[in-house]
């Protein structure tokens, strides 16, 4: 069995961050995880162009700050029913770019030793039958 140096290990580690990302970023969905105090810490590029924002814009924000108030208070009940440590699916209407989009939503909390440390939400647009995630 070959041991890997600590650089050769974090060189690995990189790697498998990047290809992550990349198969992220390729899906037909909005993906993102926000913490316990509903701050990004990561979203998909999808994610970020729906929302007209860079990456730069989203991660270390609230969500509050991110979705705008009347986004937020659609979601609000869902958001932190999850973050007591309950799956959320649902769909909603989502006033966007002046039309209105149906979304499919999944939060999924991120539990460790019995504590939500945050969730994973994941939205498709279904909008006139797309349901690939793609605005039209």
């Amino acid at each position: 069995m070959q041991v890997l140096t600590e650089k050769e290990e974090l060189e690995r580690l990189r790697g498998s961050e990047s290809l992550l990302h990349l198969l992220i970023d390729s899906l037909p969905a909005f993906v993102s995880y926000i913490d316990s105090d509903q701050r990004y810490v990561f979203a998909n590029a999808l994610y970020a162009a729906f929302f007209q924002r860079k990456l730069s814009e989203i991660i270390g924000r609230s969500v509050k700050e991110v979705l705008g108030d009347e986004v937020y208070e659609t979601v609000r009940t869902h958001i932190q029913a999850a973050l007591n440590g309950l799956r959320q699916n649902y769909q909603y209407e989502l006033p966007h770019l002046g039309k209105t989009r149906i979304i499919r939503a999944l939060y999924v909390p991120h539990i460790e030793k019995g504590k939500v440390k945050g969730l994973f939400i994941l939205g498709i647009d279904l909008t006139n039958g797309n349901g690939n995630g793609k605005t039209t």
